[in-house]
C-alpha cells in the first residue's frame, strides 16, 4: 500500500535478492545470440576491428556483452564459440582487474577544481558490477552518491588514457579499453579519442558503449564497426532470472512480463522493490497536487527535486512518461500492451480514467520538453515548476 504524502521523496534500498552467478562468457549473456555468433566468427576470421561500437536498447547488455568479447580475446584457452571461464586471464576480466582490460566511464567532480579519472572510482564500479552486471547509466550515479552533480568523461581522463596508449601489452595479446557512455564524452576528450581511434597502436581495441549513438561525434561513429542489441523476449529475461536470481518460474516469468525487454528494469523490480513504489509515489504526489494546483505542496515537491541530480530528475520524468503511456492503454482496454507492477495497477485504476489518447499526448509532450530542458540545464525549480502547470492544465483539458 502506498502512503501518499509531502515525505515521498525518501529513499531505501532492498538487498535481499541479490545477483548471483557473475560469469561473463558468452553462454552467460542473456540473448543476443546473432552478435555473439558474429563476434566468434570475427575471431574465427582473423578479421578484428580495432574499433567496435555496441548500441541498443536499455538492459540488453551492452557492457556484459563487450565484457564476454573481451575476455574472449583475451582468454587461455578459448573454443571456438566461448572462453573457457576458469583460466587465470578469464578470472581477472570478470573481476575487472586483468591488466590490459581499461574501462572509462563517467565520473563526477566534488569540487570544481578536481580532475578525475574512471581509475579514481574502479573500486565502487567494481562493486556495483558484481552486484548488477547488467547494470543503467542511473544506477552508476546513485553508486556514486551524486546528489545534484552532472556526471561525464572530463578534459582529465586525457593524460590518462594517452598514458596507458603508450604502455605495451602486459599478457603480450590484446589491450582493450572498454569505454561505457561513450555519449558522456566531453568534446575535447572525445577528439583526442579520436586521433586514437584513427591511428591506433598495434593491438589495440576499443570496444565503445552507447545508448544514444545521435549524440556521439559523426567521425567517431564513421570509424567503428556498429553492433546493435536487439530488445530481450520475455522469455530470455524469464530464463536470464531463473539463472541468475534463483527465481520460481511463475515467479520470473512476472518480472519477465514488466520487463518490457529490459533485463535491468526486472533485476530492478527485484533487488530493489522500494526504490520502484518511491518512483510511483513520487508521481503519485506530483500528479495529485498539480491536478489540485496546491500551489503550497507542489512548491515542496519543486523543492525536493532541487536538491536531486538532474539524471534522477530525468529518470523520474522517464518514469512518468511510463505511467502516463500504459495508463492511456487501459484506458482504451487496450490490456495486453499494458506493463504494470501491481502496485502501479493498484493506482492506474482511477488515474487511467483521466488519461485519454488526446491528455496523454499533452502530457507526454510536455514531460518530454521538460526532460529537453533539464538536460541543457535550464534551473530545475523553473522546469518543475512549469510542468506541474502544464500537468494541470493538460489533466483539466476537455475530453475529445
Amino acid at each position: 500500500m502506498l502512503h501518499i504524502g509531502s515525505t515521498f521523496f525518501t529513499h531505501t534500498f532492498s538487498k535481499t535478492n541479490k545477483y548471483n552467478d557473475s560469469h561473463m562468457k558468452f553462454a552467460d549473456i542473456i540473448g543476443q545470440a546473432q552478435i555473439k555468433k558474429q563476434l566468434t566468427d570475427i575471431v574465427a576470421s582473423g578479421r578484428i576491428s580495432h574499433t567496435m561500437l555496441f548500441t541498443g536498447p536499455k538492459g540488453t547488455g551492452k557492457f556484459p556483452l563487450a565484457l564476454a568479447y573481451a575476455q574472449y580475446l583475451l582468454c587461455d584457452n578459448p573454443s571456438e564459440t566461448d572462453s573457457c571461464g576458469e583460466c587465470p586471464s578469464c578470472k581477472r576480466v570478470e573481476s575487472l582487474e586483468y591488466p590490459d582490460l581499461h574501462l572509462i566511464y563517467p565520473t563526477i567532480k566534488k569540487k570544481s577544481t578536481d580532475k578525475p579519472k574512471s581509475e579514481d572510482f574502479i573500486a565502487l564500479f567494481r562493486e556495483m558490477f558484481k552486484g548488477k552486471p547488467y547494470f543503467s547509466y542511473i544506477d552508476w550515479i546513485q553508486q556514486l552518491n551524486a546528489e545534484n552533480k552532472k556526471a561525464g568523461i572530463f578534459v582529465s581522463e586525457n593524460e590518462s588514457l594517452m598514458h596507458k596508449l603508450s604502455l605495451k601489452s602486459y599478457g603480450g595479446k590484446y589491450k582493450i579499453f572498454i569505454i561505457w557512455m561513450l555519449e558522456k564524452v566531453n568534446m575535447e576528450t572525445a577528439n583526442k579519442l579520436l586521433k586514437a581511434l584513427e591511428e591506433p597502436p598495434e593491438k589495440t581495441i576499443f570496444l565503445l558503449i552507447s545508448d544514444h549513438t545521435e549524440l556521439i561525434l559523426p567521425t567517431i561513429l564513421s570509424r567503428a564497426q556498429l553492433l546493435r542489441t536487439q530488445m530481450l523476449k520475455s522469455s530470455e529475461i524469464e530464463e536470464g532470472l531463473i539463472r541468475h536470481f534463483k527465481l520460481e518460474p511463475s515467479e520470473a516469468n512476472k518480472f519477465a512480463v514488466y520487463a518490457d525487454g529490459n533485463f535491468n528494469k526486472a533485476a530492478s523490480l527485484i533487488q530493489n522493490s522500494d526504490a520502484i513504489d518511491d518512483n510511483l509515489e513520487k508521481f503519485a504526489f506530483f500528479f495529485r497536487e498539480a491536478y489540485r494546483f496546491n500551489i503550497e505542496e507542489i512548491d515542496k515537491a519543486v523543492n525536493q527535486f532541487k536538491s536531486m541530480s538532474r539524471d534522477t530528475i530525468i529518470e523520474f520524468l522517464q518514469y512518468s512518461l511510463f505511467i502516463v503511456r500504459n495508463n492511456m492503454a487501459l484506458n482504451q482496454q487496450l490490456d495486453k500492451l499494458v506493463k504494470l507492477t501491481d502496485e502501479e495497477r493498484e493506482f492506474s485504476a482511477k488515474f487511467s480514467q483521466l488519461i485519454t489518447p488526446h491528455r496523454a499526448q499533452i502530457l507526454a509532450s510536455e514531460i518530454e520538453e521538460a526532460v529537453f530542458h533539464i538536460n541543457r540545464n535550464v534551473s530545475t525549480r523553473i522546469v518543475m515548476f512549469d510542468l506541474a502547470i502544464k500537468i494541470h492544465e493538460g489533466l483539466k483539458t476537455k475530453v475529445k
